[in-house]
């Protein structure tokens, strides 16, 4: 059976975000010595368009013009700044169609944002990109949006984080379309993993720890930042500003969108990344961040970033 993969390009595209994924649909095609997928490289409109890159592309089809065939999967791809463009109402309702015509449908990387103006992403859970995963969740509130996860399906909608990740998506295409043992060559002919052991958590390397609300609340947070080896807990952070812990969660929530043990804990991983990458050893980042033992950080980081901080040390240290 033939599998016609259609990605939408707008101009500016992420080249990789469209490469990728036709470069691990071209290899499956090569391992079976027969086409299973054939690539269909869509535009707006008008045939030529330049990559964020500069590379030239040429499109297959345009976006109001296309009749999909039998068994079409089709995608949209990110692009530099997306999230200040608009598609016309015909583009929605080109996409919308689309979408309905074909057996999966899903975006990578930041394209989520565009598909999102169809509503067809209501109440589906999706990844896109983590620069933009709070602003997708913002603008669209019924969208469950995943900011760690590579890849998501949710029904017929598939959904890649970004750049790289678009080519996990393509292995999953592939894994649903022809087994686990093709994926697993392609993925091993392409050098890259079959399951990615992490999320994306780990690329925000440098986190930005917000502080804000009103002025008692941030002098209490740039505080908290500067002695985070002694604030052992919530409770200080509310003996410290004079108020109830209840009535400090309270503050938190209303405006900072959180609670007070979410932005502690957000600012003691955000400095253990910084102690990270700088080398120094896991008992002593645990002591600078406030945590009781390298046990207890261990555990916290993995469940913010989906690594060990040995792990991360080794990935992102400096190496002298």
């Amino acid at each position: 059976m033939l599998h016609t993969i259609v990605i939408l390009a707008i101009p500016g595209v992420q080249l990789l975000d469209v490469a990728g994924p036709f470069d691990a649909f071209a290899e499956a095609n090569r391992l079976l010595h027969r086409q299973v997928y054939q690539p269909v490289l869509m535009s707006l409109e008008g045939k030529h368009l330049h990559s964020s890159s500069g590379v030239a592309l040429n499109a297959n089809a345009r976006l109001t013009d296309f009749s999909p065939p039998e068994n079409v999967s089709f995608l949209i791809a990110g692009a530099p700044d997306i999230d200040a463009r608009a598609l016309t109402e015909r583009q929605i309702a080109a996409v919308t169609a689309l979408c309905r015509q074909s057996v999966r449908y899903g975006s990578v990387c930041t394209g989520a944002l565009l598909l999102a103006q169809t509503g067809l992403l209501h109440q589906r859970q999706v990844a896109t990109h983590w620069s933009v995963a709070e602003q997708l969740a913002s603008r669209y509130p019924d969208i469950a949006v995943d900011a760690d996860a590579l890849y998501v399906a949710d029904g017929p909608v598939r959904t890649a984080a970004g750049v790289t990740s678009g080519m996990d998506l393509a292995l999953r295409f592939i894994e649903e379309d022809l087994g686990r043992d093709v994926a697993q060559d392609v993925a091993a002919n392409l050098v890259m993993f079959f399951r990615r052991p992490a999320g994306q958590g780990h690329f925000v390397r440098k986190q930005q720890i917000s502080v804000g609300g009103r002025s008692a609340l941030q002098d209490l947070q740039r505080w908290t930042l500067q002695h985070l080896a002694q604030v052992k807990n919530v409770t200080q952070m509310a003996e410290h500003i004079h108020l109830s812990e209840r009535h400090l969660n309270r503050l938190f929530q209303q405006e900072m969108a959180k609670s007070t043990g979410e932005w502690l804990e957000e600012a003691r991983i955000a400095q253990a990344r910084e102690l990270l990458a700088n080398g120094l050893a896991i008992k002593t980042v645990a002591g600078r961040c406030g945590y009781s033992s390298g046990d207890v950080l261990r555990r916290a980081f993995i469940k913010v970033t989906g690594l060990t901080p040995t792990v991360y040390r080794k990935l992102y240290g400096s190496r002298l």
